[in-house]
């Protein structure tokens, strides 16, 4: 009997098939495993530097969750483990599900993002009346805030200490309407931006009243079910909940200590008031890209900067509280190594702090939670950047990058000028910075810094570490064409080096910066 060569070889083929597919697929899985080992390194480091008790994170490719973990505790004095079902407090990454819902109602015909807020609240003060619903999605309304989330414009009258003791008490929506009615607004609606949570709140109680509604049931309805978040909840203060984390702060002497409390009225509004995971968290980007939420036209005018009354987009304040990011419709806009970065970051005063980031460009999110709301600037949490630069290199955060030969250090006094400007006043000439730029920046930016820098002071010192040419990218920020963009080391006499991405126009202008 003749050997049936061709059903050999045909089976061989088959064989040598399957065998590269499982090689392949074993060499993905062996990397990945590498990375995340490498990443949970990286944690488990900054859990030890910050004193961070407990931690969850999760990271989306192309549509998928590839990674996920936890570490620590989700309870220090019982000694719980942090799991992927641990609960933790998400603050003011809340905002993008309030926003969300607004867009779904005038989605559904019933109410317009253009409608005055007096259609929905009575007896509102005359200079109220030309507020709008996209004034409080933006923070573009003027409205002082009920906590100092703002490092100048003053807050509603009678809050002490960023607003802690007020928030220990349980008031009605009636109660704060009154509160925030009663002072002037801190400047015209739509003339500038300024973050201010009260915003929200209000965008809160219109959401009930137009759906007829509570938050919980509204977002339970249409956000958490259809995105698949079965772990997701809007925060409820008294009620036992099964894995939720304890928040903890630092106090004064950097003791850990249990968060604050915060009654369920400030717990549990639209500026935050959600409680979830993180694998949770990334099912909500991946819902929305994948149109199970809102349709793309809605998705891409909650992801595009506003405009004020100049025909500007606004960029927040400069300084230590902010990173010079714009806003769209409850969600913090960014560029961030020449790739958009669309997201939220959340702390809240009970005990903890999140960020969720999302670079469409890349496909990629990466979602951490923790338990620890530390109230110092001088710890800002786990670097997203950094955990985002194991998985996507280009992403990494910029004091990751190695000192290239090739660096451009032609324009280092430009940018020594413009950091000594930002430093003092916060103003710009044109001769360094675009129109649009100038046009761009917070007015009282210069009241963010409490010794500010002189003109004149040589302890400064800048170097280029990096620079990406992006002739085969249409990079556009702002209106304006980026030519280049040079990653800056910036030492300061006695300060920790700051490292800022420049954005460069074709006149070798600056057209935007990200840190």
């Amino acid at each position: 009997m003749k050997p049936n060569f061709k059903n050999f070889r045909k089976g061989n083929l088959i064989f040598l098939f399957v065998t590269t597919c499982f090689l392949f697929f074993s060499c993905i899985n062996k990397n990945q495993n590498i990375t995340k080992q490498e990443l949970e390194k990286y944690l488990q480091e900054e859990m030890k530097k910050q004193q961070i008790p407990g931690l969850s994170f999760a990271i989306v490719l192309d549509g998928k969750i590839i990674d996920s973990g936890a570490l620590g505790l989700a309870n220090v004095g019982l000694k719980v483990p942090a799991t992927l079902h641990s609960k933790f407090n998400i603050g003011s990454i809340g905002k993008t599900f309030t926003a969300t819902s607004i867009m779904l109602l005038q989605r559904d015909g019933k109410l317009s993002i253009d409608d005055p807020v007096n259609k929905y609240f009575d007896s509102l003060p005359e200079n109220w009346n030309t507020i709008t619903i996209k004034h409080l999605l933006t923070h573009t309304s003027g409205i002082r805030d009920y906590c100092q989330d703002h490092p100048d414009y003053p807050l509603l009258s009678g809050a002490t200490g960023e607003g802690l003791e007020e928030r220990k008490i349980e008031i009605s929506e009636l109660q704060f309407i009154k509160l925030a009615t009663t002072d002037p607004l801190n400047f015209t609606p739509g003339e500038r931006f300024a973050y201010s949570n009260s915003n929200y709140f209000l965008l809160g109680f219109i959401i009930q009243k137009v759906s007829g509604q509570s938050l919980s049931e509204f977002m339970n309805e249409w956000l958490f079910t259809p995105a698949g978040m079965t772990e997701t909840m809007r925060e409820n203060v008294p009620a036992i909940v099964p894995d939720r984390a304890t928040g903890y702060n630092l106090n004064d002497s950097n003791i850990l200590i249990n968060g604050a409390y915060i009654s369920n009225f400030y717990s549990s509004q639209g500026d935050m008031g959600i409680i979830t995971t993180a694998k949770d968290l990334t099912k909500w980007i991946i819902a929305l890209e994948d149109g199970k939420i809102l349709d793309k036209e809605n998705l891409n005018q909650m992801w595009t900067p506003c405009k004020l009354k100049s025909g500007f987009e606004p960029m927040d304040a400069f300084g230590s509280y902010s990173y010079g990011y714009s806003y769209g419709l409850g969600w913090e806009l960014n560029c961030h190594n020449g790739y958009i970065e669309n997201g939220h970051g959340g702390d809240f005063m009970n005990g903890f702090s999140a960020k969720f980031v999302h670079f469409p460009e890349k496909k990629l999110t990466v979602v951490v939670l923790t338990n620890l709301q530390p109230w110092k600037i001088s710890q800002p949490g786990v670097d997203v950047y950094k955990m985002a630069g194991f998985y996507v290199p280009e992403l990494n955060a910029i004091d990751q990058f190695q000192a290239e030969s090739t660096a451009d250090n032609s324009l280092n006094n430009n940018v020594s000028n413009f950091y000594r400007k930002l430093r003092s006043k916060g103003e710009f000439d044109t001769s360094v910075v675009t129109i649009n730029f100038k046009e761009r920046t917070n007015p009282i930016a210069e009241k963010l810094f409490p010794e500010n820098l002189s003109n004149n002071s040589p302890n400064i010192q800048v170097s280029c570490i990096k620079t990406d040419l992006l002739e085969d990218r249409n990079l556009v920020r702002w209106g304006v064409v980026v030519k280049k963009i040079n990653y800056y080391k910036i030492l300061e006499e006695g300060e920790t080096p700051i490292y800022m991405a420049v954005y460069f126009s074709v006149e070798n202008k600056i057209a935007d910066i990200s840190y």
